[in-house]
């Protein structure tokens, strides 16, 4: 094999030089060093040996010699000289032990450099600044001409145009590009660990075999698709590990809390692909969309105690990916399962992994036209572990069965590549061809003030490819499906110039329903096994979420509509008034818009610069400067502020550090925020002034986070995410393992995630105190369950297994509440003669009647034809019903709510919202909720939602406010960063954060 002109030798030394500085990641080299453990000698009568050995060995880090896989990955292969071979660097046995981000890459660097199959292309960076890479390995013939290779598949990825005999021509002559990435949870190490090993043998082996493949297939390997999770529980296993390796499967030798699973922020980036909250996940959109794959290969690990598993997939199936997935994916099984026979590994299929939710790696892939292929192998995490069989499995042995599959694969892949290329360019076609009725929808979105949030979610679909248009002009549209789809939308809409239009009808169309689609909908096959499932008391099989969609998440106006005839442009980039509007000299005051999200952010940071801020609780106007005019001028107009707006007055902020003026742009500035500069304090109509008393002053949130262990890692996450990236706010976090030595008395915020209060029970005296002297406490899901009755006797909420007996109560007050919401008056009757009442309880009896119909069901009388009839009717002890009921509990939902336009926790968002919501967990309330979930006949906006659980759920609480003392909790019963992408209800969290401590607390005057 050639060599590349480069100096090889000088780069492994100089790699090899790095590693033993510990400029590389600090990684133990363990075969560089004897690594047995010091024993004494046994003393015979004819020699002794010293008590104490007279030298040390470090520790041994990975597979012991009692349980070490020495199989070869490769059997019979044989490699090439002129490539350096892993062991050179690593220093044992590759696989055999759990090797640093940095190693990886000098091999990887070094390999490049050696032959000439190899390209090591960066392509982004991880928050703590690892970089991102991928291997591009194939033949030196293709690598010439990889430019001509590179146009020929973007060409098929985008067919529109594309003769039948051309795209035969590719399809013919082009080789297939598959995609192999490992370990998106840093703490499935032996899938990362895998990308090494396969690598060299790509990279070094010799025969026909290898050539052949290399011809045929261009292979994109992505080793590491999560350095940072990975270097977490790396150092992790390198810290607890002792002389002797520990076999347990649960040992705290394997990690602890946060363990690696999560980015730096814990996002759990297999759950990201829709969205692409996470830097990584952006990174790689681009790189995948540059030489787009037809194969796509997701490479994990699954519980230690179990085998190995392979798709095809089980059901349900989203209806949106290729005809052919199926069919190929039990291909490539096949020929897996045959490697796997060879050395009667344990392997299943099709059992747990469905193909339902669009969020994964290999949803991602599929949704392209690719055939994705998840691997889970049961984890070790760099140590042999005990199965519950007594079979010991070798962290090597872990390793070799990713490799195994890998290269299975591949060359089943190759084999087909033809085939596979034909099947990807007919689904390509199909996702932009006329004449299907979902071919000529179109996702409409209505831009709104909060300008960061459509902006975020233009990146969004822009980035995977998706084509988004502007409208030139107005337009009527017909067939409107709202985001509250219901029997009140109107058959026709008119939408205003600039409204964007993502067509159903274009080469990522798959992605476009599969990620837009407000309700698909399981098939009926499957919802009856799940429903057997659940009756008869066991788990569900749905693997995680029923429902998504980025345009209710992200909180924006959306409908789908049908293509409207409208002059139209691509919309690649929202531009928006960043920072000032004017110079801020000279102002009053200065006023920014309360629906636009940027205000929040920057008002925290204003705050923390020491100005002081007020948020209104009304509407109101105000005199500002536009744009300079003529002679440079600002001119004025009179502009509308939403309630929830804020103000800065100028007198108010004399005594600041510095000039004033400067201060508020440079926060501005830094924060994205429109200030705008306001000339009076005077209204110009009978709105409030802006010295008046509808202007609370804020207070500067010191915010804190539990963390640690029982917190939900990735559900921590997504809030520390949002408290520090998105609000830019520091944030402390605090230890729920050390609680007990916390002095809470530096905090006026404390947020719990969920999982929180279970750790915290034995200071919840402690948690009270400091809540009813003045602290605003946050808590999200279980978390905020748990803060209901003892020990904490935080909340007068109440679950409702609790309140049976009261649900008629419950019910009258929902609705008076919403009866207050829409108020009618009639004058004649307030003063007219009252009428004599029907008989007596007739006004309780009729309220009695209207809370039966809410909670009836649809099942009717029960019939002796029918032999479910009698569950239906319901079980009359009310305790064991609702229990009953609770089975049916939802797996993440969307759900439609109601926000109180009183609640100043509400300020920026719309009346109607739409919400995460999961599990059982109940709220009913006689105090007002700042959000309520909607009725029973309105409540499923999306997902699997069981009549049962449609009536425990409806008309209950969301997010609730509560007066404690000096301060308040406010509960959220969904999570409102939920994985960091419900933009929509992020914006109540943001609210709860900074404008909480001035708002429902008493603020000390001295400060």
């Amino acid at each position: 094999m050639a060599k590349r002109s480069t100096t090889v030798t000088s780069v492994l030394n100089l790699a090899c030089r790095a590693l033993a500085l510990g400029l590389a990641g600090s990684c133990p080299i363990a075969g560089l060093a004897a690594a047995q453990a010091p024993t004494q000698a046994a003393v015979d009568g004819e020699a002794a040996a010293p008590v104490l050995a007279s030298s040390f060995a470090p520790i041994h880090f990975g597979d012991d010699d009692q349980h070490a896989w020495t199989a070869p990955f490769v059997p019979g292969a044989s490699y090439s000289p002129s490539v350096t071979r892993p062991e050179a660097l690593l220093g044992q046995a590759v696989g055999s032990r759990i090797a640093s981000h940095d190693e990886m890459l000098a091999l990887f660097r070094i390999w490049a450099a050696e032959s000439e199959r190899v390209v090591y292309a960066p392509y982004g960076r991880t928050y703590e600044g690892r970089e991102l890479v991928r291997l591009i390995i194939t033949s030196p013939r293709n690598h010439a001409r990889l430019g001509e290779l590179r146009a020929g598949v973007q060409r098929l990825f985008d067919p529109r145009g594309l003769s039948d005999a051309d795209g035969e021509r590719l399809v013919s002559t082009l080789p297939g590009v598959a995609w192999m990435g490992y370990g998106i949870h840093g703490d499935e190490t032996s899938a990362a660990e895998a990308s090494v090993p396969v690598a060299y043998h790509l990279a070094a082996a010799e025969g026909p075999a290898i050539e052949r493949l290399l011809d045929e297939v261009v292979i994109v390997l992505d080793p590491c698709l999560n350095p940072d999770g990975r270097e977490r529980i790396r150092s992790m296993v390198v810290q607890n590990a002792g002389y002797r390796a520990n076999l347990d499967h649960g040992a705290m030798q394997r990690g602890r809390w946060p363990y690696g699973r999560g980015n730096h922020y814990l996002f759990d980036m297999n759950r990201d692909w829709m969205a692409g909250e996470a830097p990584e996940t952006r990174a790689r959109w681009r790189a995948l969309l540059d030489l787009p794959p037809q194969l796509f290969v997701d490479a994990h690990e699954m519980s230690g105690l179990d085998t190995f598993l392979f798709y095809p997939q089980s059901s349900p199936k989203n209806p949106h990916l290729p005809t052919r997935l199926f069919h190929w994916q039990g291909v490539l099984a096949d020929e897996a399962a045959r490697a796997f026979d060879a050395y009667a590994w344990g392997y299943y299929t099709r059992e747990w992994a469905d193909a339902w939710a669009p969020i994964y790696s290999d949803a991602w892939g599929s949704l392209t036209g690719a055939i994705g292929m998840l691997y889970e192998q049961g984890r070790t995490i760099g140590a042999p572990l005990l199965r519950a069989s007594g079979e010991v499995v070798a962290y090597r042995e872990a390793v070799h069965g990713q490799v195994a599959a890998s290269l299975s694969n591949l060359e089943t892949f190759r084999a087909h590549h033809t085939e596979i290329l034909r099947d990807w360019l007919a689904h390509r076609r199909a996702a932009c061809a006329p004449g299907a009725p979902w071919q000529e929808r179109v996702f409409a979105v209505v831009p709104g003030a909060d300008v960061e949030r459509h902006a975020r979610l233009l990146r969004t679909l822009t980035m995977q490819g998706i084509e988004v248009f502007e409208a030139r002009g107005e337009f009527l549209a017909a067939n409107v499906v709202g985001a509250f789809a219901g029997a009140g939308d109107p058959a026709q809409r008119a939408f205003p110039a600039g409204t964007w239009l993502v067509p159903a009808a274009q080469p990522q169309g798959a992605l476009v329903r599969a990620f837009l689609d407000f309700d698909p909908r399981i098939d009926a096959e499957t919802l009856r096994d799940e429903r057997e499932r659940l009756e008869r008391g066991k788990d569900s099989r749905l693997y995680d979420i029923t429902a998504w969609d980025l345009g209710r998440q992200y909180g924006v106006d959306a409908a789908w509509i049908d293509a409207p005839s409208v002059a139209r442009a691509p919309l690649t980039e929202l531009l928006a008034p960043r920072g000032p509007v004017t110079d801020p000299r000279g102002a009053y005051a200065w006023v920014l818009d309360g629906d636009d999200g940027r205000s929040v952010r920057f008002v925290a940071q204003a705050l923390e610069r020491g100005l002081a801020v007020h948020v209104s609780d009304r509407e109101f106007t105000a005199v500002v400067a536009t744009a300079p005019g003529q002679g440079g001028v600002a001119e004025r107009a009179v502009r509308r502020f939403p309630r929830g707006s804020f103000v800065l007055r100028r007198h108010e902020n004399r005594g600041v550090k510095g000039d004033v003026d400067l201060l508020v742009a440079e926060v501005g500035a830094a924060s994205g925020g429109v200030v705008w500069s306001v000339a009076t304090g005077r209204s110009t109509d009978d709105g409030p002034d802006l010295g008046g008393q509808h202007f609370q002053l804020l207070e500067r949130p010191r915010v804190a986070i539990a963390s640690n262990a029982p917190v939900s890692t990735t559900d921590f996450g997504a809030l520390w995410r949002y408290l520090d990236e998105e609000l830019g706010l520091h944030t402390t976090l605090l230890d729920c393992q050390a609680f007990g030595g916390i002095d809470l008395r530096r905090f006026n915020v404390l947020v719990l995630p969920p999982g929180a209060t279970r750790g915290l029970a034995a200071h919840a005296e402690t948690l009270r105190g400091w809540v009813e002297n003045g602290g605003t406490l946050i808590a999200v899901g279980s978390a905020a369950t748990g803060l209901i009755g003892a020990p904490f006797e935080l909340s007068s909420t109440v679950l409702r297994p609790d309140a049976l007996e009261d649900l008629d109560a419950y019910a009258f007050l929902v609705r008076r509440e919403r009866a207050a919401l829409d108020v009618a008056v009639d004058a004649e009757a307030v003063y007219a003669a009252p009428a004599a009442p029907a008989g007596p309880g007739a006004a309780g009896a009729a309220g009695a009647a209207d809370a039966a119909g809410a909670v009836a069901t649809s099942a009717g009388a029960p019939s002796d034809a029918d032999p479910q009839a009698a569950a239906r009717e319901g079980d009359p002890d009310a305790a064991r019903e609702d229990a009953w009921r609770a089975r049916f509990s939802p797996a993440g939902v969307v759900l439609a709510a109601a926000a109180h336009p009183d609640a100043w926790i509400t300020a920026g968002v719309g009346a109607d919202l739409a919400v995460e919501f999961s599990g059982s967990d109940v709220w009913l309330t006689k105090d007002t909720p700042a959000v309520r979930l909607a009725s029973a006949e309105r409540l499923r906006l999306g997902g699997l939602l069981w009549p049962e659980a449609r009536e425990r759920i409806a008309d209950t609480a969301w997010l609730t406010v509560e007066r404690q003392g000096r301060g308040q909790v406010i509960g959220f019963a969904g999570h409102p960063v939920f994985r960091g992408s419900w933009r929509g209800t992020a914006r109540l969290f943001a609210n709860a954060v900074v404008l909480g401590p001035g708002n429902g607390t008493d603020v000390a005057l001295v400060r």
